[in-house]
């Protein structure tokens, strides 16, 4: 857990991009992995069938997500100062759920391709998000929330 605050009008706006290309486009490579080299699709049929549902959950979760930041009225833009904290709904168990989604999607999507080469796919969204985007998010709400956020942060898990 880091709740770090640090100056970031270095930041570029591109960023607000970088959650949505890491779900469609690891998530459309976990799938053309299956295409590109069907020697490395392994998997039964039955865990095929469990990506989907996988798929389908992330979903769900994405959808409420979405709902609770609309809602509160509130960015869902990683870049915007943010005008809410929000702790309820699915903030009250992840301070990212969105990104957990995500996560879990590319899971899916990985199992569903069938293909072992497409494992790699939730790996990689789970670094850029870990690592880049959910950094530059938690010093944005530790700026506009202070305390309040920090709080939250020793509550409530950064993914699950």
């Amino acid at each position: 857990m880091v709740c770090m605050q640090r100056e970031l009008s270095w930041l570029p706006t591109f960023f607000n991009h970088v959650p949505d290309a890491c779900l469609f486009g690891l998530g459309g490579l976990a799938f053309a992995t299956a295409w590109l080299w069907p020697g490395a699709v392994v998997f039964p049929t039955v865990l095929r069938w469990v990506g989907v549902a996988m798929i389908g959950v992330a979903l769900v979760l994405i959808a409420a997500t979405m709902s609770a930041l609309r809602q509160a009225r509130t960015s869902t833009n990683p870049i915007d100062a943010p005008s809410r904290l929000l702790v309820t709904g699915p903030f009250s168990w992840s301070r990212n759920p969105l990104y957990v989604a995500y996560v879990v999607a590319l899971c899916g999507c990985a199992l569903a391709s069938g293909s072992w080469l497409a494992l790699g796919c939730p790996l990689l969204g789970f670094v850029v998000m870990n690592g880049l985007i959910i950094p530059i998010e938690e010093l944005r709400m530790a700026e506009e929330f202070g305390d309040a956020y920090r709080r939250y942060c020793q509550q409530v898990h950064r993914w699950l």
